[in-house]
C-alpha cells in the first residue's frame, strides 16, 4: 500500500468534479453515469489512502479497522469498475439508456462481490516494507474485477460502429489501460496503482468524450450545441418519455449577416437563454443559426415561457421578430431523426409563411413537411433525369396587338400520375437544396434547343423570356453558361430575355451587376419579375437598370379590385414611377377583357395571362402561334 498514488489522484478527481458541478452537462444518462463513476473513484482514494493509514500508524490490535478499511478499499474499486462498465454500455446501445433489466443484471457480479467480502476470507501481508491484500474473497473480487473490464472491452469492440471514432478509441484506451494496471496489481502485490488507473481512465473519457466545453457554443455564452440537443432529444425517446420541445425563431434577417447584425443575433439569444435558466430552469440549445431551442416537461413549464417571450421587449432597433413554437412529443413524432427534419423545416421554411408569433406544431405542419420532403426527393430524381418540362404563355404587344413574345415556363410531373407540382411548390425546395441552378440550366438547354428546332422567329416571334432565379444571378459562371448555350444552337442574345426572379434574395449586389451588364452588353434584356411580391420593390429597380419591369398577379388583383377602388391609385402611381423612370411594363395575371381595356387605358405595354392562354406545351404552343387571336379575343 502506498499513500502516494492516491494523493496524485484525488486532486484530479474533485477538480474534475467541480467542472462538472459547475457546468452542467445535458442531462444524458451516459453523462450521469460519469459522474458517478468519479464519484466512486474519489472515494476509492479516500478508502485507499484510509487503509494505508491504518496499516501504517496503527497496530495490529486494530485487526476490525483493517478489515473495514480493506473491504471499504475493495468494494469501491470494483464498485468504480461496475460504473465504467455501464458508462460503456450506455454509449454503446441504440437509444443511449440502461434498462433496468441490464441495470440488475450488471450489478450481479458486484454484489456477489460484496458478499464475498463480507463473509470470505480476507488477509494482508507484507513485502519490501509494503502491506498488501490477498485471501480467497480478494481474488474473488479481482476475477469479477477482470470480467467486467474484459467484457467491456469486447463490447466496446463488437459494437465499435454505435460510437463516433474519437469516443470508440478513447473508451478502448481508457479500459486497456485499466485491464493492465489492475493486472500489475495483482501479480505484484506490493505495488497499488489502482487510483493511478482511476485517474487516467477518467482523464481520457472526460477529455475526448465528457468535456462539457465540447457540448457548447463557442460565441453564445451558456446555449448548448447542437450536438448536445441531438443526444438528449434520442435518449428522451429511448425512455419514451412524455415531453415538449419549445424553439425561439428570430426571422427577419438572412444567414448571411453583417458583424453587427451577428453581434445583435447573439446578444439576444444570450438573453433569451439567461431568462429560461433563471426564470424555468431550462437549458438552451442552438438548433441553428437562428433557432433557439428547450426541452420541457409539463404544459405548465410551455405557457410560462410562452408569456415570456412574448412579453420579452429587445431593442427598438432590432429588426428581429421573435416566433415562439411548440411541438409536443412523441405525440406526433416517434423518432428523434423525424424530429430534427421537422425543427429543421420550421425554423428554415415554415416559419416565414406564418405570420402568428406562436406556433404549435402538429400533424397539418408534420404533414407539409412530409410533402415537402416528397416533393424535395421528385426534384433530385427529375434533376438526375433531365426530366422537366417547359411551357410556353404567350404575351401580347399592346402597341401592335401581335404575341410577338412569350416566357418559358418550368413544369415537373409527378413520377406515379399524370398531375405536375405546382412552381410554387417545388421552385422554393429546389432553392432550398441548392438544385435551382440545375434546373435553370436544363430549362435554359431545353428553351434553346426549341428555338432553334422551331425557328419560331418564323411566326413573328422576337423574345423569349427565361427567368434567372437570384441564386444563378449571383454565380459568377452564369454569363459563360448562358452564351455557351445561346452559341451551341446559334440563338442571337437579343433573342432572350432574362427575367430575374426574387424568390431568392440577393445578397452579392457585385456579382449580380456584373452578370446583368454582360448579359445586356451580349445584346440580351434584363426584366424584373413578380414587381410587387416578395424582395422585388422599387429599391430593386434603382439598384439596377432594368428594360422592363413585370407586375405580379396578385398585386395586380389586389389594385383592379372593385370593391377597394382606393387600390387603384397605387397601380396609377406604380405606372406612372416606372413610366417616368424610363422603364416598360408588363402585367401579369389577366384574366378577363374588361381587365385588359382598363390596364391598356392605364399604359401597361405589354399583357399576360389566362384570358389570351395559359402556359402551354410546345406543339400547343406552336399551334398557338399560327392561330393568332387579336388583342380583345380570347383563345377558344
Amino acid at each position: 500500500m502506498d499513500i502516494r498514488t492516491p494523493l496524485i489522484s484525488i486532486p484530479v478527481i474533485i477538480i474534475l468534479v467541480v467542472v462538472f458541478l459547475r457546468k452542467g452537462l445535458p442531462q444524458l444518462i451516459s453523462s450521469q453515469v460519469f459522474f458517478l463513476f468519479l464519484l466512486m473513484a474519489f472515494f476509492n482514494n479516500l478508502c485507499e489512502m484510509f487503509q494505508c493509514a491504518v496499516f501504517v500508524y496503527l497496530d495490529d490490535s486494530f485487526q476490525v479497522l483493517r478489515r473495514i478499511s480493506q473491504n471499504l478499499y475493495i468494494t469501491t474499486l470494483l464498485a468504480a469498475v461496475f460504473m465504467l462498465c455501464i458508462y460503456v454500455y450506455a454509449k454503446t446501445t441504440y437509444l443511449r439508456i440502461i434498462t433496468f433489466k441490464a441495470l440488475a443484471i450488471g450489478a450481479v457480479p458486484l454484489l456477489v462481490g460484496i458478499i464475498s467480502l463480507c463473509f470470505g476470507k480476507v488477509s494482508y501481508g507484507e513485502l519490501n516494507g509494503r502491506f498488501y491484500n490477498y485471501g480467497t474473497s480478494i481474488n474473488v473480487c479481482y476475477f469479477l474485477g477482470f470480467t467486467y473490464l474484459i467484457l467491456t472491452l469486447l463490447r466496446i469492440v463488437i459494437l465499435s460502429g454505435r460510437v463516433p471514432k474519437a469516443e470508440y478509441y478513447s473508451i478502448l484506451s481508457g479500459v486497456s489501460i485499466c485491464l493492465l494496471l489492475a493486472a500489475l496489481q495483482f501479480i505484484r502485490r506490493d505495488i497499488q496503482v489502482s487510483a493511478l488507473a482511476m485517474m487516467l481512465v477518467a482523464l481520457i473519457l472526460f477529455i475526448i468524450i465528457e468535456n462539457p466545453r465540447e457540448f457548447y457554443e463557442k460565441s453564445r455564452e451558456n446555449i448548448r450545441n447542437s450536438e448536445a440537443f441531438v443526444m438528449i432529444v434520442t435518449e428522451k425517446f429511448g425512455l419514451k418519455r412524455h415531453f415538449f420541445i419549445v424553439s425561439v425563431i428570430m426571422t427577419g434577417r438572412t444567414s448571411v449577416m453583417s458583424v453587427g447584425e451577428r453581434k445583435e443575433l447573439i446578444e439576444k439569444q444570450t438573453q433569451i437563454a439567461q431568462m429560461a435558466e433563471r426564470n424555468i430552469r431550462t437549458s438552451a440549445y442552438l438548433f441553428n443559426w437562428n433557432t433557439l431551442c428547450f426541452i420541457l416537461n409539463t404544459p405548465e413549464q410551455v405557457e410560462s415561457f410562452m408569456n415570456l417571450i412574448n412579453n420579452y421587449k429587445g431593442t427598438d432597433a432590432s429588426k428581429y421578430r421573435l416566433i415562439f413554437s411548440v411541438l409536443e412529443l412523441p405525440k406526433y413524432v416517434e423518432s428523434a431523426d423525424k424530429v430534427m427534419q421537422l425543427l429543421s423545416y420550421v425554423s428554415g421554411e415554415y416559419v416565414f409563411t406564418q405570420s402568428t408569433p406562436n406556433l404549435v406544431i402538429d400533424k397539418a405542419v408534420v404533414d407539409k413537411m412530409e410533402l415537402r420532403n416528397s416533393i424535395e426527393d421528385i426534384v433530385r430524381q427529375a434533376v438526375k433525369d433531365k426530366a422537366f418540362d417547359v411551357y410556353y404563355q404567350p404575351i401580347l404587344c399592346v402597341e401592335d396587338g401581335s404575341f410577338s413574345s412569350a416566357e418559358a415556363l418550368v413544369r415537373l410531373k409527378r413520377p406515379d400520375n399524370q398531375n405536375y407540382i405546382s412552381p410554387e411548390d417545388f421552385i422554393p425546395v429546389a432553392e432550398k437544396c441548392g438544385l435551382i441552378q440545375e434546373i435553370d440550366d436544363l430549362v435554359f438547354e431545353k428553351v434553346c434547343s426549341f428555338i432553334a428546332r422551331e425557328k419560331i422567329q418564323n411566326y413573328g416571334i422576337r423574345t423569349v423570356e427565361v427567368n434567372l432565379s437570384g441564386n444563378e444571378a449571383v454565380d459568377e459562371h452564369t454569363y459563360s453558361r448562358l452564351i455557351n448555350k445561346m452559341n451551341k444552337y446559334h440563338i442571337p442574345p437579343n433573342f432572350i430575355n432574362f427575367e430575374i426572379t426574387e424568390t431568392s434574395y440577393i445578397s452579392n449586389d457585385e456579382i449580380f451587376k456584373e452578370n446583368v451588364n454582360k448579359l445586356r452588353e451580349m445584346g440580351s434584356t434584363i426584366s424584373m419579375d413578380d414587381f410587387g411580391s416578395g424582395y422585388s420593390n422599387l429599391l430593386e429597380i434603382l439598384k439596377m437598370d432594368y428594360a422592363l419591369v413585370k407586375l405580379d398577379k396578385e398585386f395586380v388583383w389586389n389594385c383592379l379590385d372593385m370593391e377597394k377602388p382606393e387600390n387603384m391609385r397605387m397601380l396609377d402611381y406604380t405606372i406612372n414611377f416606372l413610366k417616368d423612370y424610363g422603364l416598360h411594363i408588363l402585367a401579369e395575371g389577366v384574366e378577363t377583357m374588361d381587365q385588359a381595356k382598363l390596364l391598356i387605358d392605364k399604359g401597361v405595354e405589354y399583357l399576360q395571362g389566362f384570358y389570351y392562354s395559359r402556359p402551354v406545351p410546345e406543339e400547343e404552343y406552336l399551334s398557338f402561334l399560327k392561330t393568332q387571336k387579336g388583342m380583345f379575343q380570347k383563345l377558344n
